[in-house]
């Protein structure tokens, strides 16, 4: 099943929540969560942002109107069962 960015829809293995895969431009499959979140590009951001177009973005959570662009987060940053 094809996402809005793209990507696959899919299960994580460790929590059971729903991902989409998005293909990075260095060609790995990065699982996200497949909500659109908008983000400000911030040097040393705390969150990394993956576009519908496969960019990794350094950046923060920000309101619409503030937004450099929109993409998703990595499941890596919200997933329960994944080690830190």
């Amino acid at each position: 099943m094809k996402g809005e960015g793209g990507g696959n829809f899919g299960q994580c293995r460790a929590c059971g929540a729903r991902i989409m895969w998005i293909k990075t431009k260095n060609g790995k499959n990065m699982p996200v969560d497949p909500q659109f979140v908008d983000f400000k590009t911030k040097a040393g951001g705390k969150e990394r942002i993956v576009t519908p177009a496969g960019d990794v973005v350094a950046g923060e959570r920000c309101k619409a109107g503030e937004a450099d662009g929109y993409g998703y987060i990595s499941h890596f940053a919200t997933c329960p069962s994944y080690r830190r």
